[in-house]
């Protein structure tokens, strides 16, 4: 795990978060403003990195930590899928070859939403981690501590992500299918299904539950998250997202593509031959619950409705990804010559593959990064000494978590608080300043949303003082009869 660890801590210091929007920063701010237990204003994305990174009041450091914990959580998925999949076999070999294509082939933006801001890989961490700790012969005590501990993990995973074990049931079906094929003994095969059924069926439970104690509110109200789409547009459904992820998936394919054929080739050498089948099996495994899980989450409305975007493909390509990279693992750990070299490699190819597709770690060069993306309004509202920002909700969270983080830099205890979508959970803490003194600072071209969302969070109507370089201020105006 110190060459996940490590490969973690460049890619945050990398040049990551030159992709940063308003999606990514809002966990920032639910850690630094008001912690809740999802995701502003949703139920889908269970905040646990932000509790984990709430002593950490700075809020550069906040997002550092919080993108570390993420990355190394993501970077460590294709290790525990190898794990579950690949026992027996060099699966450490397998995961961690995988995990350095993961960071040399993704392309960037799938590699950001993956390791950086979107619930899929934590929640696939935390999840296969409980299915490791249930498992028989582990050191963690009796077989009830173990399926406690374990099913502890499986609900804090599907608490982060309510879908985790779409993924990871049809995985665990087709490894026991596998496992029989290859001559496991039934009995045990059996149980080991049985309990991995067990936590990802309770875990599924749970998740559903939660969905339906925390209501999303806002434009969101009245959703569904796990709503099918009509059964007449499931095909349409499909095509379109084959044609998304197709579309976005720049080198990637071709990666696969090679590792599978070169596994291939080598595992048709007279010596290794005998050892084809299985791999052949276990990859089989991995791809047939990578196309269920596709497949079915792409008949999701909410899927449908942000059209269909590659990050919900992400589950499923770490699945295919470790399938063709372990077929090259079989044949590499076999060959007496080429063992050894092959592990030092993959682990040296870690690190590597993170500053090739980072860049060299710097943090100078990440608060750049940050400033770019995030910073363009800062002195604007730090002069005109604005209390909340208002407008739209890609311009607002990014900027509100960057004033905050040079008023923090400056040593002064003022915030800036943000109105937009997803500003209600704040809304208490800045509604018990003074009215009268407020001061609201709206980026130009944005007037209508701010109106809009300084209405429905609480804010009332108001009327432009001055304009500032780029921004306007507004302040309240008295409220209508």
């Amino acid at each position: 795990m110190g060459a996940v660890a490590l490969a973690a801590a460049l890619v945050d210091l990398g040049s990551f978060h030159r992709l940063e929007d308003g999606d990514a920063i809002v966990p920032i701010l639910v850690s630094l403003q008001r912690w809740t237990p999802f995701y502003w204003d949703q139920e889908r994305y269970g905040m646990l990195v932000p509790l984990l990174a709430l002593p950490v009041r700075d809020p550069l450091w906040n997002l550092l930590f919080q993108r570390w914990l993420l990355a190394l959580a993501g970077l460590s998925v294709p290790l525990l899928v190898a794990r579950h999949v690949l026992a027996g076999r060099d699966w450490v070999l397998a995961g961690l070859l995988s995990a350095a294509g993961l960071l040399a082939f993704w392309p960037a933006r799938w590699s950001f939403d993956f390791l950086g801001s979107q619930p899929y890989g934590l929640s696939l961490a935390l999840a296969l981690a409980g299915l490791a700790l249930a498992e028989p012969g582990t050191r963690w005590g009796g077989r009830y501590l173990r399926w406690g501990m374990g099913l502890c993990v499986v609900l804090a995973a599907h608490w982060v992500n309510a879908a985790a074990g779409l993924v990871l049931l049809p995985l665990a079906a087709a490894r026991a299918g596998v496992d029989r094929l290859e001559g496991a003994d039934g009995p045990t095969v059996r149980r080991r299904l049985a309990v991995d059924g067990a936590l990802l069926g309770a875990g599924l439970l749970a998740g559903q539950l939660l969905l339906r104690l925390d209501r999303p509110v806002g434009p969101y109200a009245g959703w569904s998250y796990s709503q099918l789409l009509p059964r007449a547009e499931w095909w349409h459904a499909v095509a379109e997202f084959a044609r998304a992820v197709s579309w976005s998936s720049g080198r990637w394919p071709l990666f696969v593509t090679l590792c599978a054929a070169a596994g291939g080739a080598l595992l048709s050498l007279p010596a290794l031959r005998p050892h084809r089948r299985g791999a052949l099996l276990r990859a089989a495994a991995l791809v047939g619950a990578a196309l269920a899980y596709a497949a079915g989450i792409a008949l999701l409305r909410w899927v449908g409705e942000n059209a269909w975007h590659p990050r919900y493909f992400a589950p499923a390509a770490v699945l295919v990804q470790v399938a063709a990279v372990g077929l090259l693992a079989e044949p590499l750990a076999r060959l007496p010559e080429a063992a050894r070299l092959a592990g030092v490699i993959a682990l040296l190819l870690l690190p590597i593959a993170a500053v090739a597709a980072w860049g060299a770690p710097s943090l100078a060069g990440v608060r750049e990064d940050l400033d770019r993306v995030a910073g363009a309004r800062t002195d604007a509202i730090l002069a005109a000494r604005c209390d909340l920002l208002a407008g739209d909700y890609w311009t607002v969270w990014p900027s509100v978590w960057h004033a905050n983080a040079t008023l923090a830099h400056r040593g002064e205890g003022r915030r800036v608080w943000g109105v937009s979508h997803r500003c209600r959970p704040t809304a208490p803490q800045w509604q018990a300043l003074p009215r009268e003194q407020l001061r609201i600072c709206v980026a130009r071209g944005e007037e209508r949303a701010a109106s809009r969302w300084l209405e429905q969070c609480g804010a009332g109507p108001a009327r432009l003082a001055e304009r500032v370089d780029g921004v306007e201020v507004w302040v309240p105006a008295e409220r209508g009869p």
